[in-house]
C-alpha cells in the first residue's frame, strides 16, 4: 500500500468551510504523475493564471504535486488526499467546455478549468451517494420520517453510520449502512443536509 501523503483537507473539510459557496456540485479530478492542470481567471484567458503539475514522488510512493508547499497558499480544495486519489473541488457553474470551481475553500476564491477526460462532475445528490458513510455535525437535528419538521421522529442512538439514498432539496433520505450496529437499523429516515450554505453533515469519503 502507498504511504499516506499529509492529509490536506479530507472528511472535515466539508464542514470546516461551511461559509463558502456550495455551488452546483463537485469537480473530481483523476490525475497520475503526467497530469499537468491549468487554471485561469476566465474562459477567454489564453494563458493560466495557476498551473498544477505531478510527478511520481518516490520519497514517499505515491504521486504528488510539483512545489506543494507553494502550491497549498492558493491550493485549499474540498478534498486534497493524493494517495488515495481524491483530488475535489466544489463547482460554482459550469459554462460550456468550463468549470468555475472553488480553488481556496478558506476564501471562496474561484477559478476556471476546461472539461477534460480528467475532469469529473457530480452533483450534490450523486457526490453524498458515493460517501462511505455520513453523520449529522449536531445531534440535536433530529431524525424525520419525511422530509419536513412536521412529519413524525425517528429515535436514533447507534453510530453515525448512514449512507443517502436520495435528495430533495435541502433534506436527504438516510439508511444505516453495514458499519452500524443492527439493532438500531434505518431502513429510511430524512435529514437536513444544508441550511443555505452551511452543511448540516460530515463526509467520510472511506472508512
Amino acid at each position: 500500500m502507498k504511504l499516506k501523503l499529509t492529509l490536506l483537507f479530507l472528511t472535515l473539510s466539508i464542514s470546516a468551510f461551511a461559509q463558502t459557496n456550495l455551488g452546483i456540485g463537485l469537480i473530481a479530478i483523476k490525475f497520475n504523475d503526467k497530469t499537468v492542470l491549468p487554471f485561469y481567471s476566465s474562459i477567454n484567458d489564453k494563458q493560466p493564471i495557476k498551473t498544477i503539475r505531478f510527478f511520481n514522488d518516490e520519497t514517499i510512493n505515491s504521486w504528488n504535486i510539483q512545489d506543494l508547499k507553494n502550491q497549498q497558499k492558493w491550493l485549499k480544495p474540498e478534498i486534497l488526499w493524493l494517495d488515495y486519489n481524491f483530488f475535489i473541488f466544489r463547482c460554482e457553474k459550469q459554462e460550456k467546455d468550463w468549470f468555475k470551481i472553488i480553488v481556496d475553500n478558506e476564501s471562496g476564491k474561484s477559478l476556471w478549468i476546461k472539461k477534460s477526460k480528467n475532469t469529473e462532475f457530480r452533483d450534490w445528490e450523486k457526490y453524498l451517494q458515493d460517501m462511505f458513510r455520513i453523520s449529522r455535525k449536531s445531534k440535536a437535528d433530529k431524525i424525520y420520517k419525511l422530509p419536513n419538521t412536521n412529519s413524525g421522529t425517528i429515535k436514533y442512538l447507534g453510530e453515525e453510520c448512514f449512507q443517502v439514498k436520495s435528495m430533495k432539496g435541502d433534506w436527504i433520505q438516510i439508511f444505516t449502512s453495514e458499519c452500524d450496529d443492527v439493532r438500531s437499523e434505518i431502513k429510511s429516515g430524512w435529514i437536513k443536509w444544508k441550511n443555505g450554505n452551511t452543511l448540516l453533515i460530515e463526509c467520510f469519503p472511506t472508512s
